[in-house]
């Protein structure tokens, strides 16, 4: 028995994305896509490529999502190296990923008010202390309770 090989990788969506029924008279749903990964530094910069797959709910959350040709996304899956023939008859290495789970990345800073359009103003600064008193409210021990 072969033991998963877990990656966690983000990269961005090669081609938008098609939900399909299997043909296995199980009619479960699908989405096969490709995910770019980029390697490296500077002018060694390239993209690895991957095969992904995803099925059921997931694969209905990402069209839900509307995940696109050139969306961002983290996903974590199991790893397979499948061998694969060549035109040339050589033999190659394709890596294929089944998805577990996947969500949206992150890409690039928030943008500032200036860049907005709004005025620069306490009133335009959100709320990031996600409930807990700010940190000028805290007790000598700088915590939010004494």
């Amino acid at each position: 028995m072969n033991d998963p090989v877990t990656i966690i990788t983000t990269g961005r969506v090669t081609a938008d994305l098609e939900l399909k029924l299997s043909q296995n008279g199980k009619n479960t749903k699908y989405v096969a896509f490709g995910l770019a990964v980029n390697r490296g530094y500077g002018e060694n910069t390239h993209p690895n490529f991957y095969n992904c797959i995803v099925y059921g709910e997931d694969a209905q959350r990402m069209i839900d999502a509307k995940v696109k040709k050139g969306s961002a996304i983290q996903i974590i899956g199991d790893q397979e190296l499948v061998e694969y023939k060549r035109n040339n008859n050589s033999t190659g290495w394709m890596a294929k990923i089944q998805v577990m789970n996947w969500s949206y990345a992150l890409t690039g800073r928030p943008k500032s008010s200036e860049e907005n359009g709004a005025e620069s103003s306490e009133e335009s600064i959100p709320d990031y202390t996600g409930g807990f008193p700010a940190y000028e409210n805290c007790g000598p021990n700088g915590l939010p309770f004494n």
